[in-house]
């Protein structure tokens, strides 16, 4: 089980949306920013009740890459992955859209809805893979929802 969350591997080829390249939303409010690169036209995913299938990339404020996966599958509002990665596919219900199947998304993920702080992946001298308090950088890609 991943100890690090989603976040994708956008592939520019994967951009279009009907003859006007990559659709662009930018949203900022005090906790999230996101731009929707390609904005889906499949089903979006419901907390609680779907399965996922993500392509991702994670890094750092800093840009520092700190993992990414294909193909990762987990249910969505079940606690598998932090908060901020459900929100980041499901919305918040106010200023965060949900993202549909075909969709990539670029987001922010504060520290608080992320590791917070004790951050992770710790060894035994204190140092972290996620330093406490850092907010996450996720590209994700949306493959499937079932």
């Amino acid at each position: 089980r991943r100890a690090l969350l989603v976040a994708v591997t956008a592939a520019a080829a994967l951009a279009g949306r009907g003859g006007g390249g990559a659709a662009r939303a930018e949203v900022e409010n005090a906790s999230f920013e996101y731009t929707d690169v390609v904005v889906g036209k499949g089903a979006d995913p419901i907390a609680g009740v779907d399965v996922v299938k993500v392509n991702y990339t994670l890094s750092l404020g800093d840009g520092a890459k700190v993992d990414s996966a294909k193909f990762f599958v987990f249910g969505v509002g079940t606690g598998e992955v932090v908060k901020g990665f459900d929100i980041a596919l499901c919305g918040d219900g106010d200023n965060v859209t949900p993202m549909r199947v075909g969709g990539v998304r670029t987001i922010r993920i504060p520290a608080q809805f992320a590791y917070g702080s004790r951050g992770a992946g710790c060894d035994k001298a204190g140092q972290c893979t996620i330093p406490p308090d850092a907010d996450l950088m996720f590209q994700i890609e949306l493959l499937e929802v079932r």
